[in-house]
Parts: C-alpha cells; sequence; structure tokens
C-alpha cells in the first residue's frame, strides 16, 4: 500500500497538540501529513510549521459532524485523531459516514459505551458491578439535592478527613474541589488554596446543578495514567506510568512502569467496554496502596511523548493496527522518565 497518510488531528490549540505534531511527523512506518483542526485560532503552532489550522466546531455542536466531514473530504483525509471528550460520542455514532468515504475515525465503535465511558460517575457504576474490578472503585456518591451532598460528605468522613467534590464530565482536572477544614499555612502556601469548606461549596453550587456532580473519598497516593492501544476490547499495547508531579491537572513528570496491577486491571476495563484505539485510565492509591479508578479517557492521551522515550509511538502503531492489522513495537524501556517544559512560541 501507499505508505503515504493524511492524519486529522482535533484540539491541537490545547497544550499536548505541539507534541502530537511532533510525535505524528517522526512516524517511520508511514509518511503523515497532518491536518491541524482545532474550535478558534486565538493561537496556534501551525505559525510554525507551515500546517494551515481547519476551525471546527465544538463536538456538542449539531454542526460538528458535518463540518469536520466536509473537512476531511476536501482535504483527502484518511484518518481521524479525536483529542477531546466531547467529539467521541457524535464520532462513534457517525463512523460509518466517515467509513463510507474511506476515512477512519480513531475512536471505539459502540456509542452507547463510550457515552458511558465519558461520564464519570457512569463509568464508576459499571465497574463497581464486576466482582473482578470493585476493589478498584473508589468510595464514591451521587448527588441530587444540597441534602445528598452534606450527607454524603459526612459519610466520607468530612471533616475531619479530606474528600473530593468532582465534575461527571470535565476534563483535565477541571470541575474538581476538596473539600475540607482549611489550615491556614495550607491555604496560604498553596497553589490553589488548599481545601475549602462544605459550607463554602454550598454557597457556589445551584442545588439544580449538582446531579452534574458527585462525590468521593480522598485519595493520597501514587497517581498513574495507563495509556492503552487496543481495538473492540483487547488490548495490544499497555503502557502505565507514574505521574510523579502533577500541575493544574497535567503531569509534569511521568516514569514508566511495568506495574503488573495496573496492566492487568487496565486489560479487564478495555475488556468491559469494548474499546478501541487509543486510550488512557486513570488512577490514584488509596492510604493502603490499593490503586483506585479514576476516570477513562477514550481519546488521544496528552501525555504520548512519554511513551515515545519509553520506545513506542502510539500513533505509529495505531496506523500500523489501522492498516496491517498488529502493531510491531511492545518493547518498553521501563523505568523512563520524562519532563515537560513550557517553551515559548513568538509570532
Amino acid at each position: 500500500m501507499d505508505n503515504r497518510i493524511r492524519v486529522l488531528l482535533t484540539a491541537t490549540g490545547g497544550l499536548a497538540g505541539y507534541s502530537h505534531y511532533h510525535l505524528l511527523k517522526r512516524i517511520q512506518a508511514f509518511q503523515v501529513e497532518v491536518v491541524p483542526a482545532d474550535i478558534d485560532n486565538s493561537f496556534s503552532y501551525t505559525t510554525f510549521t507551515g500546517e494551515t489550522l481547519e476551525i471546527i466546531p465544538r463536538g456538542e455542536e449539531e454542526e460538528f459532524i458535518d463540518a469536520l466531514l466536509k473537512i476531511c473530504i476536501k482535504k483527502g483525509v484518511n484518518v481521524v485523531f479525536p483529542c477531546s471528550s466531547n467529539e467521541l460520542v457524535p464520532l462513534a455514532r457517525n463512523r460509518d459516514l466517515f467509513k463510507c468515504h474511506e476515512i477512519v475515525v480513531a475512536v471505539s465503535h459502540n456509542p452507547v459505551e463510550v457515552a458511558v465511558v465519558c461520564d464519570k460517575l457512569s463509568t464508576l457504576d459499571r465497574v463497581a458491578q464486576q466482582p473482578s474490578l470493585a476493589h478498584f472503585v473508589p468510595r464514591y456518591y451521587r448527588l441530587s439535592n444540597k441534602v445528598d451532598l452534606y450527607h454524603a460528605a459526612y459519610k466520607l468522613g468530612y471533616s475531619h478527613e479530606k474528600v473530593v467534590f468532582k465534575s461527571r464530565f470535565a476534563q483535565g482536572g477541571r470541575g474538581v474541589i476538596l473539600l475540607g477544614q482549611p489550615i491556614r499555612d495550607e491555604w496560604l502556601r498553596s497553589k490553589h488554596g488548599g481545601a475549602v469548606p462544605l459550607e463554602w461549596l454550598d454557597l457556589l453550587v445551584e442545588e439544580n446543578d449538582l446531579a452534574q456532580f458527585f462525590v468521593m473519598e480522598y485519595l493520597p497516593g501514587k497517581e498513574y495514567s495507563v495509556d492503552v492501544l487496543c481495538y473492540e476490547g483487547k488490548s495490544e499495547i499497555i503502557i502505565p506510568r507514574e505521574r510523579k508531579v502533577v500541575v493544574d491537572g497535567k503531569a509534569a513528570v511521568s516514569r514508566l512502569v511495568g506495574h503488573e496491577v495496573l496492566i492487568a486491571c487496565a486489560r479487564e476495563l478495555i475488556k468491559l467496554f469494548n474499546l478501541s484505539y487509543l486510550v488512557n485510565i486513570q488512577f490514584k492509591e488509596d492510604r493502603y496502596g490499593q490503586p483506585k479508578l479514576l476516570e477513562i479517557n477514550a481519546r488521544v492521551p496528552g501525555t504520548l511523548a512519554a511513551d515515545l522515550a519509553g520506545g513506542i509511538n502510539m500513533f505509529e502503531e495505531t496506523l500500523n493496527l489501522i492498516y496491517y492489522g498488529r502493531v510491531k513495537n511492545r518493547e518498553v524501556r521501563w523505568e523512563t522518565e520524562c519532563g515537560r517544559f513550557f517553551q515559548e512560541l513568538y509570532r
């Protein structure tokens, strides 16, 4: 086959966009041309790469699919890699529409399962029902009103224990509030002000909005992010990494670890939800060192550069899976560390 591939990459205005672009351009098995797309062009790396930025609607907007398909046909796109969670369900529903134009959308096939995965609370509900996976589920409570909020917080040990108030649908650490009695020194020195009292949250949120959130136990241990390449529930490559330093929800320092418990759990989760292509699963340890599931992101992860440092270009292996039906490289250099720093671009 002709090894020239044209790839459309969404959400390229995000912090990982520039990194994703270079990962695609470093692919050796294919000659990749990148079609970058984003919801706005306030500042884009395309100025420095010579690529033309395509403006697309948000994934939840009705015009999203038609606009994206039109760009793909015009640009001769072969593969679409979605990088924003709100794009996943509409793309899963319309995979066959793209397939009619010989365009592969690298998203899991079942839109119902994708919708469950995009809802953190529904994900925990499903996993908690599996006997072999239930011990990976943190203690959590769904909310419908402020009585539920106070009841759940106190059931989880508030105020002598910290508690997490979390959005069901937000990405990248957004919509997460740590509840607890603020300690003066912690409050003054913390970048984000530390824990806030439950009474403050009561003033901030409307009762009608609470169904969009849930409350879960605070997990003080190590945090892990697991990148998986899979197809229809079968995992091909699983790479856990410890998130050693996290800044604003982004891993600033990562270490690839051959964590067999997380690898086995990730394999079961991929099978449970019948997921395909690139998926990211996040865990955090409780006070006893037991990993607990935080969320599943059925889209391109933000730190694929760490996997490349460990010897695996996940974009390249995804294209191998799409076009050859198999991956070609599974050898991971465990214990590789990756640090991320700001790099300025000017125009």
